[in-house]
Order: structure tokens, then C-alpha cells, then sequence
């Protein structure tokens, strides 16, 4: 079995750490539940896991475990009730090629070490409690198309080399505090779509 999928089953209560019983699973997805608590640590020693979806639950715990998922390319945590810092193991993620955790309770700053997402093509942190200046280092990921900020209170200056980001289509940075302009260059270069 490379799969499961329990979506919109109305299951409730937490996952068992007897999923790392599963070690050949490349797909879990338990989209529209009432899980609870915390993601147990062990989905963390799934080697093979390339998808993590668990959008629209009550999750509060992101073990940091996770980080050593590196064969992950879609990390779908939105709906959420996660709060604190993202994990900082987070930073050996570097197969992730869509990162969702909009609509949660995080802390903080967008960490720096999402430059070491080099494959990330989607990157969605609205409405998600995270704070601060957009790191200038977003610019190294070259592959990046949908770049969605959306509510999130950032402050500071945009980063002028968002121009670097050649392949970027979609920009919402609607609804925060920041300053300065979108670089010109996008809209005769990326045909993009911003809010």
C-alpha cells in the first residue's frame, strides 16, 4: 500500500502512532476531519512519504519529527490549530515543491531557512499568525510560482530582489503592512497576477 486516504470521513480523536507500521506509504491524506492533538512523531521515520496532507482538521501539535520526512515534495498543513514557531528541522526539507500552513496560529517570523526550499513551486502562509519582514532570501527560490501572503500583519519592505523570481504568477500580499513597491519588471515578465 502506497496510500491512504481517509478524506471527509468525520473522524475524530488523534492518529496512533501505529501508522509507522505503514513504512511503504508515499501518500497520506486526511483532509476534512476532527483529528486532534498532535501529528505523532513517528509519521516522521516514513522515508518513503512524499505527500502529507491533513488540511481542515484541529491538529495542534507539529512534532519536529517531520523534518526528517526528506523525501516530501507536499507538506498541506492549512486549517489548523498549530501555534509557536515552525520547526527549525523543517530546514532538511529541501524536496518540498508545495508548502500550505494558511489559517493557523504561528509565531514569529517567516524563517529564513525556507531558502533552502530550492524546489518549491507554491509557498501559502495566509491569515497564518506569522509576522515581520519577508525575508530577503525568499529571491533563491527560482522555481516558486504562487507566492501567497495574504493576512499575516508583515512589515518592512518588500524585498527588491522579488524580481529574481522569474517564474513567479501569482503574488497576493493583500491585507499587511508593508512598504514599497512590486518590482516592474513583473508585470512585463511574469504576466503576473497580484492582489
Amino acid at each position: 500500500m502506497k496510500r491512504r486516504s481517509l478524506k471527509a470521513q468525520n473522524l475524530a480523536g488523534t492518529l496512533p502512532p501505529e501508522l509507522k507500521r505503514l513504512t511503504y506509504l508515499q501518500t497520506i491524506s486526511l483532509v476534512g476531519n476532527r483529528l486532534t492533538g498532535s501529528i505523532p512523531i513517528e509519521i516522521g521515520n516514513i522515508s518513503t512519504l512524499q505527500s502529507l496532507d491533513i488540511t481542515s482538521n484541529n491538529f495542534s501539535g507539529l512534532p519536529p519529527e517531520l523534518g526528517n520526512l526528506t523525501s516530501i515534495k507536499k507538506m498541506l498543513l492549512s486549517s489548523n490549530n498549530f501555534t509557536g514557531k515552525l520547526p527549525e528541522t523543517f530546514a532538511r526539507l529541501k524536496t518540498l515543491t508545495d508548502f500550505r500552513v494558511d489559517d493557523n496560529h504561528f509565531s514569529g517570523k517567516i524563517p529564513d531557512f525556507i531558502q533552502n526550499w530550492t524546489n518549491l513551486t507554491k509557498l501559502v502562509i495566509q491569515a497564518s499568525g506569522l509576522t515581520g519582514p519577508i525575508p530577503s532570501s525568499i529571491s533563491l527560490l527560482k522555481e516558486l510560482t504562487d507566492l501567497m501572503l495574504r493576512n499575516c500583519n508583515l512589515t518592512g519592505e518588500l524585498p527588491m530582489n522579488l524580481a529574481d523570481m522569474t517564474k513567479l504568477k501569482y503574488l497576493d500580499l493583500s491585507f499587511n503592512k508593508l512598504t514599497g513597491e512590486i518590482p516592474s519588471s513583473f508585470g512585463n515578465e511574469n504576466d503576473l497576477d497580484y492582489m
